[in-house]
């Protein structure tokens, strides 16, 4: 399924699209769960993300996202 929206979404806009509330997509993308971008304290949802988070959603892709995988990286490097 490809879709291309044209703007940043808002957890709003998540909650809205998904029916579901914008507490639970805060917390998704607080725990790496869906990405996004955080603008000062707020959740924003680029086209690419919006994409990927109905992959998620659909079951077509795995929740592995781990917002630590950059540190594990270099630690591994560092061993």
């Amino acid at each position: 399924m490809s879709r291309k929206t044209a703007s940043y979404a808002t957890t709003d806009d998540m909650a809205r699209l998904y029916n579901i509330t914008d507490v639970t997509v805060r917390r998704r993308a607080a725990s790496g769960a869906w990405p996004a971008g955080k603008v000062g304290n707020r959740y924003r949802f680029s086209p690419e993300q919006q994409e990927e988070i109905a992959l998620i959603v659909s079951g077509e892709k795995d929740v592995g996202f781990d917002k630590n995988r950059i540190a594990a990286a270099l630690n591994a490097l560092s061993a």
